[in-house]
């Protein structure tokens, strides 16, 4: 009996530096953002339904850089976080994209409202005068 023998195509790696600002950074790159601010986004609310009043975004968002470092920084790696998240809130890394999505409408909602009411006052400002 012939042996086969067995072909591998070597592929050679899409280099997309030639889109310049419209490259697409990796998937884990993004992945690893979404489980940042996921995590941050839900300390944040754990921190603020503890302190009420006295709870400040800003602070937090200080304290937070301060433990987990900037998101530029990668100071833990996905696994470390997607552990410390699991551990701390029982989320896995779908729940954490799903909470990374509705952080993120939340945040676009404030911002509509907040265009609405600097609408309204300016209006108001105007016709006052």
């Amino acid at each position: 009996m012939a042996t086969r023998k067995q072909s591998t195509t070597n592929f050679q790696a899409i280099d997309n530096s030639i889109l310049g600002e419209y490259a697409v950074s990796d998937y884990s790159e993004r992945v690893y953002t979404k489980v940042y601010y996921s995590i941050r986004s839900l300390c944040g609310l754990v921190a603020k339904r503890s302190l009420n009043n006295t709870f400040s975004w800003d602070e937090f968002k200080e304290r937070f850089t301060n433990d987990f470092g900037k998101v530029e920084e990668k100071r833990y790696s996905l696994e470390q976080l997607l552990e410390y998240a699991s551990r701390k809130f029982g989320k896995t890394l779908e729940e954490l994209l799903i909470q990374h999505q509705i952080s993120w409408q939340r945040r676009q909602e404030y911002a509509e409202r907040n265009r609405v009411e600097n609408q309204a006052e300016t209006i108001a400002e105007n016709t006052h005068y």
